[in-house]
Parts: C-alpha cells; structure tokens; sequence
C-alpha cells in the first residue's frame, strides 16, 4: 500500500470515529428524550404510546450500557402490558391477552401479575396444565417479591380449578358418582395437594370422595382435618360435620354421629341433620 493511499485511509478512519464518537451523545439524548416522552404518555394514560416510548428508551439504553433506565422502563413495560392485557382479556380476547402477559414477562420476568394474567387466559384458551404452570410462577415471583396478593390469587386459581374438577366428578349421576368418577375426583384433589397445602375446602371434597368410595374410616379422617382447618363460619362448616356424621352412622358411631349432626344443623343442612337425630334418638 502506498503513503498516498495510506493516509486517505488514516483520514477516513479518523472521520469515521469522529462521527461515531459524535453520535454517542446523539443516541443517549434520544433514549433519554424516549423516556421523558414515556413517562408523560403515562401519565396522561396514553398506555399505546406510552408502552411504545418505553420500548425505545429500554433497547436505547441497553445499546447504551444504561442498566438504570434499561431496568426502570422494562420495568414499567411489564406493568403496562399487564393492563393492557386485561383489558384484552375482559374483551374476550385471550390470545392477545396472552402475548401482551408473554411481552410483560420477557421484558421484566419478576413481576409476577403478569405470570398470574398468563394464567388466566392460557385456562380461558383450554391449555389448562400450561395455565397450572403459570399460576405456579406467579406464585413463585409473587413470594419473591413480597406480592403477597398475587400469590394469594394464584394459590387459589389452583384450588378452585382442581376443586371443581372434583366437585364436578362428584355431583354426576344426582350426587350418585360412578367409581370412574370418583377416581377422576381423587386425582383432582391428589394433584392439588401435590401443588399445594390441603385446605379445608380440598379436604372436604376428599372426605366425599372417600365416602363415594365406601371408604368410611378415611372420611372421617378427612373430614375431622378439614374441620381442624377451617375458617368460616358455622353454616359453612355445617357440610363438613354433614359427611362426617354419615360416615359415622354407617360405622356404627350412634354418639359420635348425633354429636356431629348437632354441628351440623344450621342452615341448609338443618332439616336433613335434625332428621338424623330424630332416628338416631337419644
């Protein structure tokens, strides 16, 4: 290479790296300008723009090594797509609710609402063990994040959907379940004691189960873990004294049904739990 060609190259090197370094300065201003753009769309509840503005500030500064403003607009991202997500999720489109969830958690994967709202619309979609999933990492970041009401939301998205599996199974046939339906019911409740603590609703639901099955001594069981544990009101209470008392009269137990009977005649079970007592004499 000769000297003339030589320092053209040098000279176009060095303008080259002069506009570089000029457009360094150019780029922050820009992200940060995003991010100032953000925050008032924000404010304003412009939640299409806003979420536009954060993008472009969250991917300006992580070109530029701004960890800080990178992690506070993903952050707000994830928030956004949160409520925009719901909001898609009440007009019944769950598929775009899920990308605007899905979006949330690449973006800031410990806010756990996100996990919750993907749980949700995944059950709505019938992908009930991905919706499982989900609820379970929403679980997982709410106890990390000290997000104590998200967790207490997932926890009971799973309850109620293996709860009602089971109560499903147990009500066919006028409350008269085949034994393939209380083998599905106990599956139910087997797999929600597998994934989580036993509350007195799945215990409840467990103590029919075995009554179902003529199983009598673990119904009793159960039924005396589910009153241990609960804590509602009496009326509430009265069903679970309702089972344990059948289970009871069928074991023989005169004393111990009439005891469980008396609990249990309030409300609802009042006239059929006075009936029994009325055969069972004193």
């Amino acid at each position: 290479m000769n000297s003339t060609r030589m320092i053209r190259l040098f000279r176009t090197t060095v303008t080259l790296l002069i506009a570089f370094t000029l457009a360094l300065p150019a780029a922050a201003q820009e992200y940060k300008e995003a991010y100032n753009a953000a925050l008032t769309a924000a404010k304003a509840n412009n939640l299409t723009e806003a979420l536009q503005k954060f993008t472009l500030a969250a991917n300006g500064a992580k070109a530029a090594g701004d960890t800080d403003v990178e992690r506070r607009s993903n952050k707000v991202i994830a928030q956004i797509e949160y409520k925009l997500g719901l909001s898609s999720t009440q007009a019944d489109d769950f598929a775009g609710a899920l990308r605007h969830f899905d979006n949330g958690i690449a973006r800031f994967p410990s806010y756990s609402k996100n996990y919750l709202g993907r749980g949700l619309a995944l059950k709505k979609l019938d992908r009930l063990d991905d919706a499982i999933a989900a609820f379970q990492q929403a679980i997982q970041a709410g106890d990390a994040e000290a997000d104590r009401q998200t967790s207490r939301a997932a926890t009971e998205a799973i309850r109620d959907h293996f709860v009602f599996v089971a109560s499903s199974a147990l009500s066919k046939n006028g409350g008269r379940p085949s034994s393939a339906d209380v083998e599905e019911a106990m599956a139910s409740l087997a797999k929600a004691t597998e994934l989580l603590e036993a509350d007195s609703d799945i215990l409840y639901y467990t103590a029919l189960a075995y009554k179902a099955k003529g199983d009598l001594a673990n119904t009793v069981a159960s039924a005396d873990k589910a009153l241990e544990l609960h804590r509602g009101s009496r009326t509430d209470k009265a069903k679970i004294w309702f089972v344990k008392g059948e289970a009871l009269v069928a074991l023989g137990d005169a004393a111990g049904a009439r005891a469980a009977f008396t609990e249990a005649a309030v409300g609802q079970y009042k006239a059929s739990a006075e009936h029994y007592l009325e055969t069972l004499g004193s």
